[in-house]
């Protein structure tokens, strides 16, 4: 792919910030011909970690960046994605002057955050610096703002109620890239747990004004008398820090020091909704800030989910950054979500616990 035409530094900059931010790289893949792997070594010394090269009948080297996830990719570098084999970006020359300029390295995993930010931060000034920023805190930004909103505007668009659809695992082998740890997302630990609390309040907003299509969605009559308790109301008090550590090959590591109380937590759902005739309604809130068909449950979750069943209801919130935009959101509402996920045809994936006895 020939190198691409950049609007201008600042795009740039606010790509490779982005780029930079731990957890948005899967891995930094470089091929070469076959016999060129010498080559590539002297050329890209202490550049590369022991994996790569990788050679291959090819007529000249290709480099490839996987990318875990996009969710603050700048549109500029979005629309260069390939989706074909996972979140892919193909193109040689801007990766060669990643890794040459900037310090970025072939390998899997996270890439040196600090190492990049300090490069960057010598090559340009403060002026064009803050795009690199921009990119950079893309994540910290968007949850902050949306934070801020929900928590202060007194009128939120109400959202486009969706229908729950059955949509199975492909049984396609796909391409996967194992970076070798589980910081997969550029939302931080903590930027998850804010970024859930907001989806949790803004269903709470919706119940509390009394949204006519979010009733509908839940079986609730709109003249019917209800209570809510939002089990996190009130309660979030959460920080992070993120601490960098040195490791093998004088590369730089991260970890995140979680630093927050989820006062959900064992409670088995987000939301419990007391209707006048004492009847309960068991809410669990999954947020995601664009559409993506995937989420997580905990163990207790699970549990609370079979053992309501009928009572327990399950609201996937897509593209809730839409509120930034004075635009809608969209929900669907699951109810009985034991009964229609948890089959193995609905999971991508799943972690089970086996006991054993010692004889």
């Amino acid at each position: 792919m020939a190198n691409w035409k950049w609007p201008s530094v600042k795009d740039k900059l606010e790509a490779i910030g982005y780029l930079a931010v731990p957890g948005v790289i899967n891995a930094i893949e470089a091929t070469v011909p076959k016999g060129k792997a010498e080559q590539f070594r002297e050329e890209y010394k202490y550049r590369y970690s022991d994996e790569y090269p990788y050679e291959a009948d090819k007529y000249g080297k290709q480099f490839r960046i996987y990318l875990n996830d996009t969710e603050g990719c700048p549109d500029f570098l979005r629309k260069y994605i390939d989706g074909t084999y996972g979140n892919r970006i193909n193109n040689t020359q801007f990766i060669d002057e990643l890794v040459k300029e900037y310090g970025f390295k072939f390998k899997k995993g996270a890439q040196d955050s600090k190492r990049i930010r300090d490069l960057v931060a010598k090559k340009f000034e403060r002026s064009e610096f803050d795009y690199f920023d921009k990119g950079f805190y893309s994540y910290r930004n968007f949850v902050q703002d949306i934070e801020r909103l929900v928590k202060t505007e007194k009128k939120l668009p109400c959202p486009n109620v969706l229908k729950y659809k059955e949509k199975t695992i492909s049984r396609k082998t796909e391409r996967k890239v194992d970076s070798g740890d589980d910081k997969s997302s550029g939302f931080t630990p903590n930027q998850m747990l804010r970024l859930g609390w907001v989806g949790e309040e803004y269903i709470f907003y919706l119940l509390r004004i009394k949204d006519e299509t979010t009733l509908n969605a839940l079986g609730i009559s709109l003249d019917a008398n209800y209570e809510v308790h939002w089990f996190n109301q009130g309660f979030q008090n959460a920080g992070e820090e993120v601490v960098f550590s040195d490791i093998k090959n004088y590369v730089l590591d991260y970890e995140i020091v979680k630093r927050w109380t989820d006062k959900s937590v064992g409670k088995g759902c987000d939301i419990l909704v007391t209707l006048e005739n004492g009847k309960f309604i068991f809410i669990e809130v999954k947020t995601s800030k664009r559409s993506y068909p995937y989420f997580n449950m905990t163990s207790v979750e699970m549990q609370e989910m079979e053992k309501q069943r009928n009572h327990y209801v399950l609201i996937r919130i897509n593209n809730i950054e839409r509120l930034l935009r004075g635009k809608s959101p969209e929900i669907i509402v699951i109810s009985d979500p034991y009964e229609k996920l948890f089959h193995p045809r609905q999971m991508k994936e799943a972690t089970f616990v086996i006991g054993r006895e010692i004889k």
